[in-house]
């Protein structure tokens, strides 16, 4: 998909629980290399919007596109879409016999069936586009059962020189 092109696109998204209107509307594009931050207070539907956005919740009105087609609403056709998005819950819970590295290679494994190389290989890309490009993330090499509660949520990561 080309750097400009639409990933995620929301028209008119409308979602009700019971009288309360979370979304209220929402028009949106998100475009491949673009970084959007969701800001507001609590109650304001950032989490709902990314729960539609994964189809975890079902919208009322409006359209959610990903990478050019309609959100699907049949599930085992749903689970092919997630594959190829990713979500992380505000209250996540790491693994803790596992490395931070072996945490954030492990949805790649299990969901993609990825061998830990590809899933390591993957997460690094994804790591240096995240950081400044002339450095390199290390990822502390505990598990956060060993660690002090101050590392086990979320994952630090550490910059050191190229």
């Amino acid at each position: 998909m080309d750097s400009g092109a639409k990933i995620v696109r929301y028209r008119g998204v409308i979602k009700r629980y019971g009288n309360f209107e979370a979304l209220s509307g929402v028009d949106l594009d998100v475009h491949a290399g673009e970084v959007v931050c969701l800001i507001g207070p609590s109650g304001s539907g950032k989490s709902t919007l990314l729960r539609c956005t994964n189809g975890l919740e079902t919208i009322e009105g409006g359209s959610i596109e990903f990478e050019g087609s309609e959100l699907p609403r049949d599930e085992r056709v749903l689970r092919a879409v997630r594959t190829r998005m990713g979500m992380v819950f505000q209250s996540f819970e790491l693994f803790p016999h596992l490395t931070a590295l072996e945490n954030v290679a492990e949805g790649p494994r299990t969901v993609l069936r990825e061998h830990l190389a590809e899933a390591n290989s993957a997460r690094r890309r994804c790591s240096r586009r995240s950081g400044s490009p002339t450095r390199r993330p290390v990822i502390r090499r505990r598990c956060p059962a060993a660690s002090s509660n101050a590392l086990r949520s979320p994952v630090r990561w550490q910059w050191s020189p190229t």
